[in-house]
Formats: C-alpha cells, structure tokens, sequence
C-alpha cells in the first residue's frame, strides 16, 4: 500500500478538521507499517484500540463544530459516524477472533477516509471558510 500523504483536494478548509484529518492519514500509515511487520497479537490490538479512541475523539470533534455553525449537516453526520464507528468495532472483533487480518482493517480504514471524508466532510465543512 502506498504511503498516504496531505493533498489540497483533502482541505475542509475548517483548521480544527484538517489538522485531525492530518493526523489521521499518519495513524493509516502508520497502522499499515506496524501491522504489516509486527506479529505481536497485544501490540496489534493496542494499535487497533488507538484507532477506534481517534475515531471516537475526532467524530465528537467534528459533530460539535457541526452543532456550532451548520447544525443542519448533525444528524447527517452523526449517522454516518455511527456506522463507520460500528462497522469498525465488528472489524476488530473479527480479527481478534482470527476470522480477518490487520492488514484488512487497515484497507477498510483507507477506504473509510476516501470515501466518508474526502466526500461527506469536505462538503459539509466548506461552507464554514
């Protein structure tokens, strides 16, 4: 998998959401890179629950900067959060029952940025720039 890196066509132009979204592409790579070599199964879990407590955080983060200025856009978001937040849970759980890889998290997690939040957030947060 190639290393993700920060693009222009990412920007929410919202600086809280952007600098989050940042760092969530570092924590892809790096879960893709860990998970890859390390064959340690507390120290796969561990990373997987850094994952899900990111997840959890920058959603809360998100859905109150909606609640501030475009409470419209909320609901929407919150839906979809949950999804995603569920989706990801029963993903771990699976693993953690030897039933899928890391490796497998890790593509639904790509997947989950490029299609929720290149998609969902940047159109939902342009408004606010």
């Amino acid at each position: 998998m190639p290393r993700f890196d920060w693009q222009y066509g990412y920007q929410t132009n919202n600086k809280i959401v952007d600098l989050q979204h940042k760092y969530f592409l570092e924590l892809m790579n790096r879960l893709y890179d860990e998970l890859g070599t390390s064959t340690d199964p507390v120290y796969q879990e561990r990373l997987l629950d850094e994952l899900i407590a990111y997840a959890r955080f920058h959603f809360i983060s998100e859905e109150n900067i909606l609640l501030k200025y475009l409470p419209r856009r909320f609901d929407h978001q919150k839906g979809f959060h949950e999804v995603l937040l569920r989706e990801l849970q029963s993903k771990v759980t699976s693993m953690k029952a030897g039933q899928i890889t890391a490796t497998e998290i890790v593509y639904f997690v790509v997947e989950w940025f490029f299609t929720h939040t290149v998609t969902e957030d940047v159109t939902d947060f342009l408004p606010l720039s």
